[in-house]
């Protein structure tokens, strides 16, 4: 994965942020789009091509194959329960591998985004316990700033000629408190964020899990334990034997639509890897 230091790409890439891309590229009804971030939407692609779009094929291939059924709470409580600590590991790979390839471009030598943010902390310091690690720099200057937080004067008070030491009578209101300063950044970064969604939130799944109690719960994962140890013992009508296939070999190529009207996306998923994955 090479890159270009003056593109639009953040430099150094947390684990979150390509966890946020994958759950993108698994659920958007259409191809990823927004209006101005040009970050996420070159993320969405590398993510997509590195790892998402084969985990999306093989749970199509689930469906098609396998009998998933997506709307299924249960059945996706499997999933999660079998592949998400995989999907993770993907996650964490990505952003090991983004973190240590090098930027090309005028300022960065071929310098790594992790070779970058250590010099960085070499020659400015590193803070102990930093509230704001993680958030980018863009939306630190812009909602945190210099000016420190908003004064909030009484009602008909303008301000002027008034000190912070002077007292001010309460005012009788209904009763009704204003907002915190975290607050009101909060509300400000969403009405900011706002213009930039064109689609509805999308509904997270039901995943819940079916069994009524601990014991039921535990007492299938013992088993499933032990029928994963053995990959001979195969159930019969759910695609996985060999006179099950629609082909002489396990397909490798498995294709799907990123929502109704999206371009249809052919992915390879080598039977090495995969099918031992669908006889979970």
């Amino acid at each position: 994965m090479d890159g270009h230091a003056q593109g639009p790409w953040p430099c150094f890439l947390h684990v979150g942020l390509v966890r946020h891309a994958i759950c993108l590229v698994f659920v958007s009804s259409q191809s990823p789009r927004s209006t101005r971030n040009t970050r996420i939407e070159r993320l969405w692609v590398e993510v997509g091509t590195q790892f998402a779009r084969r985990w999306r094929g093989f749970f199509t291939r689930l469906g098609r194959l396998h009998r998933l059924d997506r709307k299924n709470p249960g059945h996706l409580w499997l999933l999660h329960l079998l592949f998400l600590a995989e999907i993770n590991d993907d996650c964490v790979e990505f952003q090991e591998e983004w973190n240590v390839h090098p930027l090309r471009g005028r300022m960065t030598s071929d310098q790594s985004p992790a070779d970058i943010r250590f010099l960085g902390q070499l020659t400015e310091g590193v803070y102990r316990h930093d509230p704001l690690d993680g958030i980018h720099p863009d939306a630190i200057n812009r909602y945190y700033g210099v000016q420190g937080p908003r004064l909030r004067r009484s009602r008909n008070q303008t301000g002027a000629g008034i000190t912070s030491d002077d007292e001010t009578e309460e005012d009788d209101g209904d009763g009704d408190t204003e907002p915190n300063f975290e607050e009101e950044l909060e509300n400000q970064i969403q009405a900011d964020l706002a213009q930039n969604i064109r689609d509805e939130p999308v509904k997270v799944a039901n995943h819940r899990s079916p069994f009524k109690n601990p014991e039921l719960e535990a007492h299938f994962l013992g088993r499933l334990e032990e029928l994963l140890a053995d990959p001979s013992i195969l159930p019969e009508d759910y695609g996985v034997l060999e006179d099950e296939w629609e082909a002489e070999d396990y397909p490798e190529i498995e294709a799907f639509r990123p929502g109704k009207t999206g371009k249809e996306l052919t992915v390879i998923l080598p039977r090495v890897h995969w099918f031992p994955r669908a006889i979970r």
